[in-house]
Protein backbone atom coordinates (compact mmCIF):
# COMPACT_ATOMS: atom_id res chain seq x y z
CA UNK A 1 0.00 0.00 0.00
CA UNK A 2 1.49 3.33 -1.06
CA UNK A 3 1.13 6.85 0.34
CA UNK A 4 -1.40 7.86 -2.31
CA UNK A 5 -3.66 4.94 -1.38
CA UNK A 6 -3.38 5.76 2.32
CA UNK A 7 -4.29 9.39 1.69
CA UNK A 8 -7.22 8.31 -0.50
CA UNK A 9 -8.73 6.09 2.18
CA UNK A 10 -8.47 8.84 4.79
CA UNK A 11 -9.96 11.46 2.48
CA UNK A 12 -12.87 9.20 1.53
CA UNK A 13 -13.54 8.44 5.19
CA UNK A 14 -13.73 12.17 5.86
CA UNK A 15 -16.12 12.60 2.95
CA UNK A 16 -18.65 10.03 4.17
CA UNK A 17 -19.07 11.90 7.45
CA UNK A 18 -21.14 14.45 5.54
CA UNK A 19 -24.87 13.96 6.05
CA UNK A 20 -27.41 14.12 3.25
CA UNK A 21 -29.16 17.16 4.75
CA UNK A 22 -25.98 19.10 3.91
CA UNK A 23 -26.81 18.48 0.25
CA UNK A 24 -30.63 18.38 0.15
CA UNK A 25 -31.43 20.81 2.95
CA UNK A 26 -34.80 21.10 4.67
CA UNK A 27 -36.67 19.64 1.67
CA UNK A 28 -35.03 16.26 2.17
CA UNK A 29 -37.61 14.54 4.37
CA UNK A 30 -40.56 15.49 2.21
CA UNK A 31 -39.09 15.63 -1.29
CA UNK A 32 -35.93 13.53 -1.55
CA UNK A 33 -35.55 10.89 1.19
CA UNK A 34 -36.79 7.44 0.02
CA UNK A 35 -39.67 5.93 1.97
CA UNK A 36 -37.91 2.59 2.45
CA UNK A 37 -34.32 1.66 3.35
CA UNK A 38 -33.88 5.10 4.86
CA UNK A 39 -30.85 4.17 6.94
CA UNK A 40 -29.05 3.12 3.76
CA UNK A 41 -30.21 6.25 1.94
CA UNK A 42 -28.62 8.32 4.72
CA UNK A 43 -25.26 6.56 4.30
CA UNK A 44 -22.88 7.91 1.64
CA UNK A 45 -20.89 5.42 -0.39
CA UNK A 46 -17.25 6.55 -0.53
CA UNK A 47 -15.55 6.96 -3.88
CA UNK A 48 -14.25 3.64 -5.18
CA UNK A 49 -10.59 3.60 -6.17
CA UNK A 50 -9.25 0.53 -7.91
CA UNK A 51 -6.03 -0.94 -6.54
CA UNK A 52 -4.10 0.00 -9.71
CA UNK A 53 -5.38 3.57 -10.02
CA UNK A 54 -2.71 6.28 -10.14
CA UNK A 55 -3.03 10.03 -10.59
CA UNK A 56 -3.73 10.67 -14.24
CA UNK A 57 -6.13 7.76 -14.56
CA UNK A 58 -9.75 7.42 -15.66
CA UNK A 59 -12.77 8.29 -13.53
CA UNK A 60 -16.41 7.39 -14.22
CA UNK A 61 -19.03 9.67 -12.65
CA UNK A 62 -22.72 8.63 -12.82
CA UNK A 63 -25.56 10.87 -11.64
CA UNK A 64 -26.54 9.38 -8.27
CA UNK A 65 -26.73 6.02 -6.49
CA UNK A 66 -29.44 3.78 -7.87
CA UNK A 67 -30.83 0.70 -6.22
CA UNK A 68 -32.90 0.64 -3.11
CA UNK A 69 -36.51 -0.44 -3.13
CA UNK A 70 -39.50 1.87 -3.20
CA UNK A 71 -41.89 -0.78 -1.88
CA UNK A 72 -39.86 -2.76 0.66
CA UNK A 73 -37.04 -2.62 3.18
CA UNK A 74 -35.56 -5.80 1.70
CA UNK A 75 -32.20 -5.02 0.11
CA UNK A 76 -31.24 -6.33 -3.31
CA UNK A 77 -28.35 -8.78 -3.60
CA UNK A 78 -25.49 -6.30 -3.98
CA UNK A 79 -26.83 -3.89 -1.36
CA UNK A 80 -27.27 -6.75 1.11
CA UNK A 81 -23.53 -7.10 1.61
CA UNK A 82 -22.33 -3.63 0.54
CA UNK A 83 -24.41 -1.39 2.78
CA UNK A 84 -23.46 -3.04 6.09
CA UNK A 85 -19.85 -2.31 5.08
CA UNK A 86 -20.70 1.32 4.23
CA UNK A 87 -22.29 1.84 7.64
CA UNK A 88 -19.28 0.28 9.33
CA UNK A 89 -16.80 2.37 7.32
CA UNK A 90 -18.62 5.59 8.20
CA UNK A 91 -18.52 4.73 11.91
CA UNK A 92 -14.86 3.71 12.10
CA UNK A 93 -12.67 5.46 14.65
CA UNK A 94 -9.50 3.59 13.65
CA UNK A 95 -8.08 1.20 11.03
CA UNK A 96 -9.71 3.28 8.29
CA UNK A 97 -7.07 2.54 5.65
CA UNK A 98 -7.01 -1.22 6.11
CA UNK A 99 -10.81 -1.41 6.14
CA UNK A 100 -11.12 0.65 2.95
CA UNK A 101 -8.65 -1.45 0.97
CA UNK A 102 -9.19 -4.90 2.45
CA UNK A 103 -12.96 -4.82 2.94
CA UNK A 104 -14.69 -1.99 1.08
CA UNK A 105 -12.81 -2.16 -2.25
CA UNK A 106 -13.28 -5.90 -2.93
CA UNK A 107 -16.90 -5.87 -1.73
CA UNK A 108 -17.72 -2.82 -3.83
CA UNK A 109 -16.37 -4.62 -6.88
CA UNK A 110 -18.52 -7.67 -6.13
CA UNK A 111 -21.59 -5.49 -5.61
CA UNK A 112 -20.96 -3.33 -8.68
CA UNK A 113 -20.66 -6.36 -10.95
CA UNK A 114 -24.03 -7.60 -9.66
CA UNK A 115 -25.84 -4.36 -10.55
CA UNK A 116 -27.41 -3.86 -14.02
CA UNK A 117 -25.42 -0.64 -14.44
CA UNK A 118 -22.19 -2.63 -14.68
CA UNK A 119 -23.24 -4.11 -18.02
CA UNK A 120 -23.71 -0.57 -19.31
CA UNK A 121 -20.18 0.29 -18.18
CA UNK A 122 -18.49 -2.53 -20.05
CA UNK A 123 -18.27 -0.65 -23.35
CA UNK A 124 -16.40 2.13 -21.52
CA UNK A 125 -14.06 -0.27 -19.76
CA UNK A 126 -13.37 -2.27 -22.91
CA UNK A 127 -12.73 0.77 -25.09
CA UNK A 128 -10.35 2.28 -22.54
CA UNK A 129 -8.72 -1.11 -21.91
CA UNK A 130 -9.38 -0.82 -18.19
CA UNK A 131 -11.08 -2.83 -15.46
CA UNK A 132 -12.54 -1.79 -12.12
CA UNK A 133 -9.06 -2.25 -10.68
CA UNK A 134 -7.74 0.58 -12.87
CA UNK A 135 -10.39 3.28 -12.45
CA UNK A 136 -12.17 5.41 -9.88
CA UNK A 137 -15.95 5.53 -9.66
CA UNK A 138 -18.29 7.76 -7.68
CA UNK A 139 -21.61 9.56 -8.11
CA UNK A 140 -21.90 13.31 -8.68
CA UNK A 141 -24.78 13.41 -6.18
CA UNK A 142 -23.64 10.99 -3.48
CA UNK A 143 -27.08 10.16 -2.03
CA UNK A 144 -30.17 8.37 -3.32
CA UNK A 145 -33.32 10.27 -4.08
CA UNK A 146 -36.92 9.18 -3.66
CA UNK A 147 -37.91 6.84 -6.52
CA UNK A 148 -34.31 7.16 -7.78
CA UNK A 149 -35.05 10.81 -8.56
CA UNK A 150 -32.38 13.49 -8.86
CA UNK A 151 -32.39 17.27 -9.38
CA UNK A 152 -33.70 18.21 -12.83
CA UNK A 153 -35.47 21.55 -12.40
CA UNK A 154 -33.48 24.78 -12.42
CA UNK A 155 -34.55 25.49 -8.85
CA UNK A 156 -33.52 22.09 -7.49
CA UNK A 157 -30.27 22.03 -9.41
CA UNK A 158 -29.33 25.55 -8.32
CA UNK A 159 -29.80 24.59 -4.68
CA UNK A 160 -28.22 21.12 -4.64
CA UNK A 161 -25.61 20.83 -7.40
CA UNK A 162 -23.20 23.57 -6.26
CA UNK A 163 -23.09 21.83 -2.88
CA UNK A 164 -22.26 18.51 -4.55
CA UNK A 165 -19.50 20.22 -6.50
CA UNK A 166 -17.90 22.02 -3.54
CA UNK A 167 -18.45 19.49 -0.75
CA UNK A 168 -17.78 16.29 -2.64
CA UNK A 169 -16.86 16.12 -6.33
CA UNK A 170 -14.28 18.89 -6.56
CA UNK A 171 -12.21 17.82 -3.53
CA UNK A 172 -12.13 14.23 -4.81
CA UNK A 173 -11.13 15.24 -8.34
CA UNK A 174 -8.50 17.65 -7.00
CA UNK A 175 -6.98 14.74 -5.12
CA UNK A 176 -7.28 12.08 -7.85
CA UNK A 177 -6.13 14.36 -10.72
CA UNK A 178 -7.62 12.24 -13.55
CA UNK A 179 -6.51 12.59 -17.14
CA UNK A 180 -10.04 11.68 -18.29
CA UNK A 181 -13.49 11.94 -16.71
CA UNK A 182 -16.37 9.94 -18.18
CA UNK A 183 -19.70 11.58 -17.38
CA UNK A 184 -21.94 8.54 -17.20
CA UNK A 185 -25.30 10.07 -18.09
CA UNK A 186 -26.22 13.30 -19.87
CA UNK A 187 -27.52 14.83 -16.64
CA UNK A 188 -23.96 14.91 -15.30
CA UNK A 189 -23.00 17.00 -18.34
CA UNK A 190 -25.81 19.40 -17.50
CA UNK A 191 -24.58 19.71 -13.91
CA UNK A 192 -21.04 20.48 -15.07
CA UNK A 193 -21.96 22.75 -17.97
CA UNK A 194 -24.37 24.86 -15.92
CA UNK A 195 -22.72 24.89 -12.50
CA UNK A 196 -19.01 24.27 -13.04
CA UNK A 197 -17.74 26.71 -15.65
CA UNK A 198 -14.07 26.25 -14.76
CA UNK A 199 -14.12 22.45 -14.97
CA UNK A 200 -10.65 21.80 -16.39
CA UNK A 201 -10.49 18.03 -16.77
CA UNK A 202 -10.79 16.35 -20.13
CA UNK A 203 -14.29 14.94 -20.35
CA UNK A 204 -16.02 12.26 -22.39
CA UNK A 205 -19.80 12.04 -22.23
CA UNK A 206 -21.54 8.65 -22.27
CA UNK A 207 -25.16 8.73 -23.40
CA UNK A 208 -27.10 6.17 -21.31
CA UNK A 209 -30.39 6.63 -23.15
CA UNK A 210 -32.09 3.27 -23.56
CA UNK A 211 -33.58 3.87 -27.00
CA UNK A 212 -30.89 3.10 -29.62
CA UNK A 213 -31.71 6.12 -31.79
CA UNK A 214 -29.17 6.93 -34.53
CA UNK A 215 -28.05 10.08 -32.71
CA UNK A 216 -27.44 8.10 -29.51
CA UNK A 217 -25.46 5.45 -31.34
CA UNK A 218 -23.44 8.15 -33.08
CA UNK A 219 -22.64 9.81 -29.74
CA UNK A 220 -21.55 6.52 -28.24
CA UNK A 221 -19.35 5.72 -31.24
CA UNK A 222 -17.58 9.06 -30.82
CA UNK A 223 -17.16 8.43 -27.09
CA UNK A 224 -15.69 4.99 -27.78
CA UNK A 225 -13.28 6.53 -30.26
CA UNK A 226 -12.07 9.05 -27.69
CA UNK A 227 -11.74 6.37 -25.01
CA UNK A 228 -9.67 4.21 -27.35
CA UNK A 229 -7.48 7.22 -28.19
CA UNK A 230 -6.97 7.91 -24.47
CA UNK A 231 -6.00 4.27 -23.89
CA UNK A 232 -3.49 4.36 -26.73
CA UNK A 233 -1.93 7.57 -25.41
CA UNK A 234 -1.69 6.14 -21.88
CA UNK A 235 -0.01 3.05 -23.24
CA UNK A 236 2.48 5.16 -25.20
CA UNK A 237 3.29 7.09 -22.01
CA UNK A 238 3.81 4.03 -19.82
CA UNK A 239 7.39 3.18 -18.77
CA UNK A 240 7.20 -0.31 -20.25
CA UNK A 241 6.30 1.03 -23.69
CA UNK A 242 9.80 2.46 -24.00
CA UNK A 243 11.47 -0.89 -23.41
Amino acid sequence: MNEFQIEAANLFHQQVQQERIEFFGDDDLVKWLPEFQRDDARCMCPPFMGKNYKKGGLIIIPINPGGGNETSNIRNYGDSFLYPILHEFKGLQSDVVDFYWETFVPKFKDAKMSYPIYQKMLDILNASETTLDDICYFNFLPYRGKANNYPKSKRDMSYIIPKCREKFVKPVLDFLQPSLVVTFGKQVDIYINEFWHDFHYEKVSWNRERAPRPSVLQERAESLRRLAKWSLEKHDQSPTSAL
